[in-house]
């Protein structure tokens, strides 16, 4: 009895067991590399322009590449000295249109002109030197603060657009062109 118990389990299993299909290629869809606490340098001219920290990349197969974690970007100017920050919760690089999405709790700061950038979602493009969001985004500076949604800007975050404004903000009364100024 024993004996016939013992064919049948092996029957079962074996019969259970995940049926594969002869001459049927799979293909590995995940990344094929992982690098943990990643630095980068985009330079130009041999000085350094841009600095790229994350805890974790994976390299992709079609040579994008996912950072799974939080990605801190410094502009750095001709001195060496960093003026502006950007960091988001995660971020991936699209290699085929060459920039990055940064996504999560996204913040931009240029230290130069005290102003700071919240978004969830931004894109940066290096090659362009711009930076790019079609979500809601929120800009404070010492005298102002405006929401919008959407933005385009320079990558260093010194000049900016912001399209559907809402908020406080101060507008030049002489560039309008009067002396008064009525809301």
């Amino acid at each position: 009895m024993k004996y016939v118990l013992g064919i049948l389990v092996v029957f079962l299993f074996w019969n259970c067991e995940e049926k594969k299909e002869e001459g049927v290629n799979y293909v590995y869809q995940g990344p094929l590399m992982t690098t943990e606490n990643l630095s980068v340098m985009y330079s130009d001219s041999g000085n350094v322009k841009v600095k790229m920290n994350t805890a974790k990349q994976l390299k992709m197969q079609n040579e994008d590449e996912i950072y799974p974690k939080a990605i801190y970007v410094n502009f750095i100017d001709k001195n060496g000295v960093e003026y502006s920050s950007l960091r988001g919760d995660s971020a991936r690089f699209f290699k085929a249109e060459q920039y990055y999405k940064i996504m999560g709790n996204v913040f931009f700061f240029n230290r130069l002109q005290q102003q700071s950038l919240s978004t969830t979602e931004l894109i940066w493009s290096p090659i362009k030197r711009r930076i790019y969001s079609t979500k809601s985004v929120s800009i404070k500076t010492p005298t102002e603060e405006v929401r919008g949604v959407g933005l385009d800007a320079d990558q260093d975050f010194t000049k900016y657009t912001i399209r559907k404004p809402t908020g406080v903000f101060a507008i030049d009364s002489v560039a309008m062109g009067n002396d008064t100024t009525r809301f």
